[in-house]
């Protein structure tokens, strides 16, 4: 099921609710790339431009923390690491299950291991660091400009 961008998860901040609307686009294009075996061709690039958008995204967004002084800085930093690692092990998996196109596993058994992985990630990603740890700074950033960058 794709993930609807919505005004409450709004940080106040225009450029991270821009970068956080991009990045559940990508996820959206991941989801459905897993969705029907005949996209499966697809995830390989999709997921990498997830990876990379999110580094991008996270650099920008600490940038951002840095100037506004926020104080929970460091374990936000921490989170980020983390989940770029578990970005880069899925697609690690996505490359060597998906490949190029020679795989040895059946496409229906591939789009059901990975969309398991990735509807987790989508838990633990976007529900729970977009919303509950990017929440808590939204209350610090909405003191600054929105365009602050």
């Amino acid at each position: 099921m794709p993930v609807v961008w919505m005004p409450k998860i709004s940080t106040g901040n225009d450029l991270i609710d821009l970068d956080h609307k991009y990045l559940i686009a990508l996820f959206n294009s991941v989801e459905l790339a897993i969705s029907k075996p005949e996209n499966l061709k697809f995830l390989p690039v999709f997921f990498r431009q997830l990876v990379d958008y999110t580094r991008e995204h996270f650099d920008r967004e600490e940038k951002i923390q840095l100037k506004i002084r926020y104080p929970h800085y460091a374990e936000h930093k921490i989170e980020h690491q983390q989940i770029v690692e578990h970005l880069e092990k899925l697609y690690l998996e996505v490359q060597t299950l998906v490949g190029s196109g020679d795989a040895k596993t059946a496409p229906e058994e591939i789009s059901a291991k990975l969309n398991n992985e990735i509807i987790s990630l989508a838990r633990e990603w976007i529900i729970d660091h977009l919303i509950k740890t990017d929440g808590k700074m939204a209350v610090f950033l909405r003191k600054h400009p929105q365009d602050l960058s």
